[in-house]
């Protein structure tokens, strides 16, 4: 199930970051966005998961319109967002985080499996981890979540190269079981790894987009520093 934006425009009150942006991403791919700091990307995943009013324009998950829902609903449609900062309820436990997920025991387990870190604090409260640590418990309650649409806000920010590689693994994973999957990053390396495209953005809309054979690191670089 595809996820659209069409003209969308919004921003912080009356300051608008995005005017008239549009957006596919298709089931069964996944859209890397990259651009320096200040081009709004934050901004764009927030309009997405509703923590942003959209001022103009559209959002749907397939067929289904989305502008009209605030946060919760759009995440009970289906779209799951794992913000930038605030991704973890610092209070509860790590086991507590996992478990408002909404999974399964099984599930739970083979996710812990996959990151022994957060094995290894179940009952440490969220908001005691390191920055990582707290990436990575935010990464894994996003991909146990059920839905179709995910948006990843710098997952990889902070984390230690053993647990990128598995975040990449199971972002393939969503991937080729048919999820969108919208990917905000600075990591070459990740974006190299799992993205099917690149789509530069900078003040005002997306400048270029990389696809297949012109997706090199030397190219997403560039795109990085625009």
């Amino acid at each position: 199930m595809s996820l659209q934006l069409d003209s969308a425009s919004g921003g912080y009150g009356d300051t608008m970051i995005h005017r008239a942006l549009s957006l596919d991403v298709r089931a069964g791919e996944v859209v890397a966005i990259v651009g320096r700091n200040g081009t709004g990307k934050t901004t764009l995943a927030r309009l997405i998961a509703g923590a942003l009013p959209l001022a103009g324009g559209t959002i749907r998950l397939g067929a289904r319109p989305l502008e009209a829902m605030n946060g919760w609903a759009r995440a009970r449609a289906g779209i799951v967002s794992m913000p930038q900062t605030g991704m973890v309820f610092d209070g509860l436990s790590v086991r507590e985080n996992l478990v408002l997920s909404g999974a399964d025991a099984d599930a739970i387990a083979a996710m812990i499996e996959r990151f022994p870190r957060l094995g290894d604090r179940l009952e440490q409260r969220a908001g005691s981890m390191s920055g990582g640590e707290r990436k990575i418990l935010g990464f894994a309650r996003a991909l146990l979540m059920p839905g179709r649409a995910l948006i990843l806000d710098e997952p990889s920010e902070g984390v230690q190269p053993e647990a990128i590689d598995r975040m990449q693994a199971l972002i393939l994973a969503r991937r080729q079981a048919g999820g969108a999957v919208l990917l905000l990053e600075q990591n070459v390396s990740m974006i190299l790894a799992v993205a099917d495209r690149v789509l530069a953005l900078d003040v005002g809309g997306f400048t270029f987009a990389l696809t297949g054979p012109e997706m090199t690191r030397a190219a997403v670089l560039a795109a990085l520093e625009l």
